[in-house]
């Protein structure tokens, strides 16, 4: 069945000027819907845009030719709305307002589509995502307040990119704004409210987001071992800081969120089982599960710093609670990380050891030392910590037991 799709006037709702909203009426199914049209007229006028010959003397030549515009615009709409029912194999109201509000937006407004797309992360609990969005959002409606999917071509980003620049900022923070645009638009172009052929400005010969500077942030197995020796008051930030930091390079480079997210039902005898935050969200039929061996090392940190509540479901570390908001654990998570990395600076100062280190360090010196190690590039591919870590995960889980734990050795073979 086909729906009935037509304009007409609503007449329930009559306005102070006499005047009524004129809608797009779509029935399918005995079930009718409304869609507003954003323009007002009278019985005459509504008459006279459905059938002009019909009431030639009836207005003036001004207010004809307006009403002759208006007409050409309803018709348009009036077509499309019957364009995109006759493309749905199934129609339904759902696939309808989909298309038919998409559509819109391919001539209004990019950031509609970043606002709808940042609650849709906030709805999924994936707050550091929508955060970053966010920043990008800000930015760009910075350089240009309404922004249309047609204006964004090669000659916008380079004038975005050099207007960016010139504020004093870096060259890898516009790659980090200007990402979430990229996926905005492979987003619009997958929803076919515009085409890659003619509105894709990104690629090869085209415009090219710069990379992320690369900073190597692995440290050698000797200054590795500075940590591991380094003596911190019991119970302060200096004692934490030095612990989780130990925590994530013994633990598969394991982030701090990772880290906090623990459940006491995780700890599985030798090993700690658990799937990646980041990798929960993904379209993947199912996340894989990603397997650490517990060496001496790790197991005394989980008995110093762990929480007394055992539940399974209780959290393995005292960072979160489970009372809290997702929204306040994304906070927490954010702050305890904040803390660390301040901690492990100073800590990294008094070490005498000339790199920035942060939490990240742990997870790309698990790698390196590793591969360096003689472990397979399988196991630890370089990957680890980049754009994926599908490969990693998968191969790290596939490896026996025993052959991990002999590998895991190579972590903390300091000769010092």
């Amino acid at each position: 069945m086909n729906p009935t799709i037509k304009m007409s006037l609503d007449t329930r709702r009559k306005k102070e000027t006499g005047v009524y909203p004129v809608k797009l009426q779509i029935t399918f199914q005995r079930e009718t819907k409304r869609y507003s049209t954003g323009i007002d007229l009278s019985k005459e006028q509504f008459e006279y845009t459905l059938n002009p010959s019909n009431h030639k003397g009836l207005f003036e030549a001004k207010l004809k030719r307006e009403l002759n515009e208006i007409q050409v615009k309803l018709n348009g709409m009036l077509a499309r709305a019957i364009e995109i029912s006759n493309k749905l194999v199934d129609f339904s109201f759902y696939q309808f307002d989909k298309k038919f509000n998409q559509k819109k937006l391919a001539n209004t407004d990019v950031y509609q589509y970043y606002e709808t797309a940042i609650q849709r992360f906030k709805d999924k609990n994936r707050f550091g995502t929508a955060s970053n969005y966010q920043s990008s959002l800000t930015s760009l409606k910075l350089f240009k307040p309404q922004l249309t999917f047609r204006e964004i071509t090669v000659d916008f980003l380079e004038e975005y990119e050099a207007w960016f620049l010139g504020k004093g900022k870096s060259i890898s923070t516009v790659g980090i704004y200007l990402r979430p645009l990229r996926a905005i638009i492979n987003e619009a172009i997958e929803d076919g409210i515009i085409s890659k052929e003619n509105n894709y400005p990104f690629g090869k010969r085209r415009y090219q987001i710069p990379a992320s500077k690369n900073i190597k942030k692995a440290l050698t197995l000797e200054e590795i071992g500075r940590y591991f020796k380094y003596d911190a008051l019991p119970g302060t930030w200096f004692d934490k800081a030095r612990d989780f930091f130990i925590f994530s390079y013994m633990g598969n480079g394991i982030n701090m969120k990772d880290i906090a997210l623990l459940k006491n039902k995780d700890l599985q005898g030798d090993y700690i089982r658990f799937t990646r935050a980041k990798t929960m969200h993904t379209n993947r039929v199912s996340s894989s599960q990603i397997s650490i061996c517990i060496v001496p090392e790790m197991r005394l940190i989980i008995e110093k710093w762990r929480s007394d509540n055992r539940n399974p479901e209780s959290y393995l570390f005292q960072i979160l609670d489970p009372s809290m908001s997702i929204a306040r654990q994304g906070e927490i998570i954010k702050l305890f990380t904040r803390n660390v990395n301040t901690y492990l600076k100073l800590i990294t100062k008094t070490l005498g050891i000339d790199k920035p280190v942060t939490t990240y360090f742990a997870r790309h010196s698990f790698a390196t030392i590793l591969r360096r190690s003689g472990a397979s590039t399988e196991m630890i591919s370089e990957s680890l910590g980049h754009t994926s870590t599908k490969t990693t995960v998968s191969y790290l889980d596939s490896f026996e037991d025993e052959k991990r734990k002999e590998i895991m050795a190579a972590l903390t073979n300091f000769n010092l």
